[in-house]
């Protein structure tokens, strides 16, 4: 009967409203699980209308829709018994190829598919910037994601634009993993698992449901990290979890016990992957949560207002030409001219020219205690704009933004640090002397800069 009234009553091309496509047609696989919820709820927010398709579809399921959603997946939580891993693999790797071969029987196939994957896809990879480029990784979980992935692009095949979106860990408030994890912290139970110094890649739910309509909308194709552009040790998650409830997160999970208890999935929760979001941010993607221990005080304490994070702001004005500033603080060595000599600053290493996702190692003393650094640069705009964020060095967060621009024949940069300590809430005692050292780094380094170009 589709395929007959398909034959005389054509679809119309919507107009838009408010900037969205209106009245599109979308099917979903999982609408009814923890984030095919909420993106039923966005989506109808936007007068779209959404069709659940079932795990086994029919040709008729599919027929004349925009674009169809793949969400459905057996949790991977748990113990995996031989049975579990079956699932895990079936609901995944076969429900796409039934998805797909009954999109390539439709009479009138949807036009897009946005399928999900997972950022397991890159396996266990320590400090490695990972981006959409990286290749995949081993173990169980990367196996399934490129047999899971590998069924999806088959659609490309029949004309059909495919989109995977390599989903982080989602934080939510009525699903996903954030109500369990917070669980033992209201006990005073909370903490990191394992080390601590492992990546978790995270992204807030409405940000998550964003990115699938952004991909449906914007003619986007291949493969997309959906991540957020803020890059978390399970350290600084455990913090962030228990500054929100007010508890502590000094209860370690050590990696032995973990995989006693869990068995194989614990490899998945001590797994490093920091990975980044570049092919989103490159499509001018805006997220709207984009640092951590906000987002995490929005989910589970919305009424009060996280103390984690501080934030220390600079402006300067330089009498030299703005690519000329921009060059100087783009070599890496010019990094000890603008450090206090008694931080003693010494660079280990430098990973080539700079750019995003390049690295930069040091070592430096703070009141005569050494410390490694490790600096990734998340974003590289010259000569307008770059973003380095500390790996591994003595803050839990820090983020430092430096902007440039041009104003009446001077080049005005703008610094503004994000920077959070480790230990909340002892770390209290110490955060005045902490701010004066850093305004006295900024003071020295804004001194150098007066001296090397001349400033108002």
């Amino acid at each position: 009967m589709d395929r007959f009234l398909s034959m005389f009553c054509p679809r119309q091309t919507p107009r838009p409203i408010n900037g969205y496509q209106s009245q599109m047609l979308i099917g979903m696989t999982g609408s009814t699980g923890f984030i095919g919820n909420a993106l039923r709820r966005h989506a109808h927010a936007r007068g779209w209308v959404v069709r659940p398709i079932s795990r086994d579809p029919r040709p008729a399921d599919v027929e004349n829709l925009d674009a169809v959603v793949h969400l459905a997946g057996e949790p991977i939580d748990g113990r995996w018994t031989p049975a579990k891993k079956d699932a895990i693999v079936r609901s995944r790797v076969d429900t796409t190829h039934k998805l797909v071969e009954a999109m390539g029987r439709a009479t009138h196939s949807p036009k897009a598919l946005i399928a999900a994957s997972a950022v397991g896809f890159y396996g266990d990879r320590g400090i490695e910037p990972l981006d959409e480029r990286s290749a995949h990784g081993t173990g169980f979980l990367a196996a399934v994601c490129v047999a899971w992935e590998r069924e999806a692009s088959r659609a490309s095949a029949l004309g059909i634009r495919t989109v995977i979106l390599r989903t982080a860990v989602v934080l939510g408030r009525d699903g996903g993993a954030l109500p369990r994890m917070a669980a033992p912290f209201r006990y005073g139970a909370g903490g990191p698992l394992g080390s601590g110094r492992q990546f978790v890649p995270w992204i807030h739910i409405d940000d998550l449901c964003a990115l699938y309509l952004a991909a449906i909308e914007k003619g986007w194709s291949g493969a997309f990290n959906a991540v957020a552009p803020d890059y978390a040790t399970s350290a600084r998650l455990s913090q962030a979890i228990g500054a929100a409830i007010r508890r502590p997160a000094l209860a370690w999970a050590p990696s032995p016990i973990l995989r006693l208890v869990l068995g194989e999935f614990a490899t998945t929760l001590l797994a490093s992957q920091l990975v980044l979001p570049s092919r989103a941010q490159a499509a001018g993607f805006e997220w709207v949560h984009t640092r951590l221990e906000s987002a995490v005080q929005s989910l589970l304490a919305p009424s009060r207002q996280s103390r984690l994070v501080r934030t220390l702001r600079r402006r300067q004005t330089i009498h030299a030409p703005i690519a000329d500033v921009f060059a100087f603080f783009a070599r890496a060595e010019n990094l000890e001219a603008i450090t206090p000599p008694a931080l003693r600053f010494e660079l280990e290493s430098q990973s080539g020219n700079l750019a995003a996702g390049s690295s930069i190692r040091y070592r430096l003393r703070l009141h005569g205690v050494p410390f490694g650094w490790i600096t990734l640069i998340a974003k590289w705009q010259p000569p307008h704009e770059f973003v380095d964020v500390q790996l591994r060095g003595p803050y839990a967060l820090w983020e430092h933004r430096h902007t440039f621009e041009v104003r009446d024949g001077a080049t005005i940069m703008h610094d503004a640090v994000d920077y959070a300590l480790p230990l909340y809430p002892f770390s209290t005692i110490v955060e005045g002397f902490v701010r004066r050292d850093v305004e006295a780094i900024f003071d020295f380094r804004a001194r150098i800069i007066r001296q090397r170009f001349g400033a108002a």
